[in-house]
């Protein structure tokens, strides 16, 4: 901190005397920005460009300090690089920061292309290698997502992450076996990392491979006992297995962790389906419906769930609702289904209705009959 504020001095001296040096002016922008005074470091910047339009570094620090000022300015950052390119074709430090500005507006495409003008000068950063299979695989390139991958694990061959993404692309593609071995691999390089392990069980679970699968989660598990997507993985692989009472314990114990984990909620309502304890799955629908509140097929299932316990008026109110969704989304065959059923359910929901009203009617004879029955007996 000292030698830059020395430097930021040496600088500003220099300045008194050469007020018009715009290089000057953009070193002072990046000392400014060091200490994190940006608002500063702008201005030193917007005086270099006033003073030398062309100087492109000055466009470069431009863009990263209006990044590191937050995703609001990325727009205008980027904007900035490609000025800066526009005046140096091909500059490595300006395609980097415009690589970043783009993953971070989420433009995989061009983000993919400027990183592939980048490797053409440099070719030997497994950095950028990685992260150009990683935007294949976002893609759905599986195949080229895996060349580049091997381009990676050449420069640097026990990377983790690049064993972890190619099981992926792997099982993408599947290639069960080459996605397994690719997976273990990644937890022998990275046995303390939980995602080694959730990945290998994952690929696993796809491949119908159901103990392996949980075997791998079991180690992801140790090491994070509290990841709740875990668990859920959990379920699904012991569901699969034909385990419904255990996969119903994981979900549950995820819910534990996590009471508004939506996918274990899911879950675990269609588990509770299959085991016919429609109690507990209408308590699950209900409250994955109050966090999902656009998924027709969860209103259905919920309306389904409340006619096994002959609460009519529920699943009515339910199946409406799915019918509306159902609707909403161009879905008119099982739109017409569930509004059968809504009218089935309604009208089974006003019997209900006046059958109770005649019970608390009844009841309230009974009562008032019983009390001056009380009030002769005590008049005796």
């Amino acid at each position: 901190m000292a030698s830059e504020q020395i430097t930021l001095e040496m600088v500003e001296a220099h300045l008194k005397e050469h007020p018009n040096d715009a290089n000057a002016w953009n070193m002072k922008a990046v000392l400014l920005a060091s200490v994190e005074d940006f608002g500063a470091a702008l201005r030193c910047l917007e005086t270099a460009i006033r003073i030398e339009p062309e100087l492109a570094a000055a466009y470069t620090n431009r863009g990263r300090i209006l990044m590191a000022l937050g995703p609001d300015n990325i727009h205008q950052a980027l904007k900035s690089f490609d000025k800066a390119l526009a005046l140096s074709p091909g500059n490595l430090d300006a395609l980097r920061d415009k690589a970043l500005a783009l993953r971070l507006l989420d433009r995989p495409n061009e983000e993919l292309a400027c990183l592939l003008e980048i490797v053409e000068k440099v070719a030997d950063d497994w950095k950028l290698w990685l992260r150009i299979g990683d935007l294949h695989l976002e893609i759905g390139k599986y195949r080229e997502a895996l060349n580049f991958y091997n381009k990676a694990l050449e420069l640097e061959s026990e990377l983790p992450s690049a064993f972890v993404h190619r099981a992926i692309a792997f099982s993408m593609l599947e290639k069960w076996k080459s996605a397994i071995k690719s997976a273990r691999k990644a937890t022998k390089l990275a046995p303390e990392d939980k995602e080694t392990w959730r990945i290998l069980g994952d690929v696993c679970f796809r491949a119908e491979k159901y103990k392996t699968a949980m075997k791998a989660l079991r180690e992801a598990i140790k090491l994070d006992p509290r990841d709740p997507s875990i668990r859920n993985t959990m379920g699904m692989v012991a569901f699969k297995a034909g385990h419904l009472k255990d996969a119903a314990k994981q979900f549950e114990h995820a819910l534990r962790v996590d009471n508004s984990h939506s996918d274990a909620l899911r879950n675990l309502g269609f588990i509770y389906m299959e085991l016919e304890d429609w109690k507990r799955a209408v308590d699950a629908w209900k409250r994955y419906t109050k966090i999902k509140g656009d998924e027709p097929e969860a209103f259905d299932a919920l309306g389904f769930c409340s006619a096994h316990l002959d609460d009519f008026c529920t699943a009515q109110k339910a199946w409406e609702r799915a019918r509306k969704l159902f609707y909403s989304s161009g879905e008119k065959q099982e739109s017409d289904r569930v509004q059968k059923l809504a009218r089935a359910a309604r009208v089974n929901c006003s019997r209900q209705k006046k059958a109770e009203k005649a019970q608390r009617k009844h009841e309230k004879t009974t009562r008032s009959l019983r009390d001056a029955l009380s009030r002769r007996r005590k008049g005796n």
